[in-house]
């Protein structure tokens, strides 16, 4: 069984333009696409580290190893307000970095978060 890993980095809109229409010219030209690749990217460390706070990281780690769960039992299972995990896992949700099943239970999809942040921009 192949690991699923999903990269998430920080890069300008700028970069992220570019990134876009040379995929897009590349696809225009007919060449062949790249092998698809999960990325997720924000435009600063602030907002990645906001996303991805230790609870999340906490929450995403507990989810992975424990799940597929429901909102309630993971909210008591890290002994946190339903109301503050409901909302982290929307977040992370939005990101797609946590996923419903069939029973609308949790459950992470990736293996690997493969975090890359500049010390230099």
């Amino acid at each position: 069984m192949t690991s699923r890993k999903i990269l998430i980095s920080i890069i300008s809109l700028a970069e992220f333009k570019k990134k876009v229409r040379t995929t897009f010219k590349r696809a225009k030209t007919g060449l062949k696409a790249e092998e698809p690749i999960h990325r997720i990217y924000f435009t600063s460390e602030e907002d990645l580290f906001s996303m991805l706070s230790p609870k999340r990281m906490e929450l995403l780690k507990f989810l992975k190893k424990n799940g597929p769960l429901s909102c309630r039992k993971l909210a008591a299972s890290l002994n946190r307000a339903y109301a503050n995990v409901h909302e982290d896992v929307r977040q992370l949700s939005s990101l797609e970095l946590i996923e419903k099943d069939s029973e609308q239970k949790l459950f992470v999809p990736w293996d690997e978060l493969d975090i890359s942040v500049p010390l230099v921009a």
